[in-house]
């Protein structure tokens, strides 16, 4: 089959493209398929205009729109421009089936455009995140238009195709176009090259080391203070390291709560590290905690986060919300605390400490992680579903 895929945004800073699109893409094109993958990078300019060819993909970001950098108007007339720019490949290239990525944005505008059209090829989105207000967009700076935009844009787009892929259960259960083939964020070989020829840790904590790897969005920030204090009181033995950051990070209430309690000396605050540098640093952490609230945001994506700790090797301690317990089954590839409150996470990381099988769970983690979540065996519905699609006398024509 000749296969388009339309990323939603560029490789930096987010995580779909680099660790949802590319993988699916390379896997699809390892199957035998033509895969193209075309890239509006509005987010990250310096990539405008590139293309190369990756493991048999052909990737190719989109050149720079004229009136990009015009105050006020450049944004959304970028997005049109970009928009219109995938439309002209699509005619070029004469598709099978089209794979959009987000029902928002210019993937978005891409499925309108499309959906439309007639003698159009088949029309498949991904949905990776709840974007709307209940979602993600809760959890983004932007204006009362573009919240309305992304509403309306997801509202309308899970029925305006003829199939659909989802990175969670709850976004497979939403109401929308059928069918729908479930496919979460799984394990490629090739991300995780660099982690294989970084040196050990130097040294070894002399006191139990856990690890906080996150971008802040994952609970409020009087929860990550609760979180934190609770943990480093429970067990006056510990050191805790923070790896990320983001918009919503609680250091400014999380820092005074710690000099305040006499623990800022077991704390790193580590921030965003080289992506390259982090099989190496947890190496050194004995446990890692992922606090999840539940909320629909949550419940909704598939974290790669745990990907990456589990191919680190380090036994990972989350909420038991949404995807979390694909990845971790309790016992076996991981630990799950009770529930999603902050002092549920706290007992479920003592006892994780305690275990003596600790080791040898992060062992039975990673291979869980190679093998069951490998994309090539994620992506084995794919083939069906497309040809499902291309077969269906019933599917729309514009």
């Amino acid at each position: 089959m000749n296969l388009v895929y339309v990323a939603p945004f560029g490789f930096a800073p987010k995580n779909t493209t680099a660790r949802r699109v590319m993988p699916m893409a390379r896997a699809m094109a390892a199957r035998g398929h033509q895969v193209q993958v075309v890239v509006p990078p509005y987010d990250d300019p310096a990539s405008y205009g590139r293309r190369w060819s990756d493991a048999g993909v052909e990737v190719h970001v989109l050149p720079r729109p004229r009136g990009a950098a015009m105050p006020l108007v450049g944004a959304p007339l970028t997005q049109v421009a970009l928009a219109r720019s995938v439309m002209r490949c699509l005619e070029q290239w004469r598709p099978d089936i089209v794979h959009v990525f987000k029902p928002k944005a210019v993937s978005g505008l891409v499925q309108a455009l499309l959906w439309r059209k007639g003698n159009r090829p088949g029309l498949v989105l991904d949905c990776d995140d709840w974007e709307g207000k209940a979602g993600w967009s809760a959890n983004e700076p932007y204006s009362w238009w573009q919240r309305e935009l992304f509403e309306r844009q997801e509202s309308w787009g899970l029925g305006a195709c003829d199939a659909r892929t989802a990175a969670s259960a709850e976004l497979a259960r939403r109401r929308g176009a059928e069918p729908v083939e479930r496919i979460v964020n799984g394990f490629e070989a090739a991300t995780y090259q660099a982690w294989r020829e970084a040196p050990p840790p130097s040294s070894t904590p002399p006191r139990p080391h856990a690890v906080i790897y996150t971008r802040f969005y994952d609970a409020p920030p009087e929860d990550w203070v609760r979180l934190v204090i609770g943990t480093l009181t429970r067990l006056p033995d510990l050191t805790l390291s923070i790896v990320g950051a983001g918009p919503h990070s609680p250091m400014p209430h999380l820092l005074p709560a710690l000099d305040a309690q006499g623990l800022s000396d077991r704390v790193r605050i580590a921030g965003w590290m080289d992506f390259a540098q982090l099989g190496a640093f947890f190496a050194g952490c004995d446990v890692a905690l992922m606090p999840m609230a539940d909320t629909v945001a949550n419940r909704s994506k598939c974290s790669v986060r745990y990907m990456d700790l589990m191919i680190a090797g380090v036994p990972i301690v989350a909420s038991p919300v949404g995807e979390a317990t694909t990845f971790i089954r309790d016992g076996e590839t991981g630990y799950l605390a009770r529930d999603a409150s902050m002092e549920s996470l706290t007992a479920a990381v003592a006892g994780a400490l305690q275990d003596s099988k600790r080791g040898q769970m992060a062992e039975q983690a990673r291979t869980f992680a190679m093998s069951d979540l490998a994309w090539e065996r994620l992506i084995s519905p794919l083939d069906g579903l497309y040809e499902g699609v291309l077969a269906d006398p019933a599917r729309a024509r514009g």
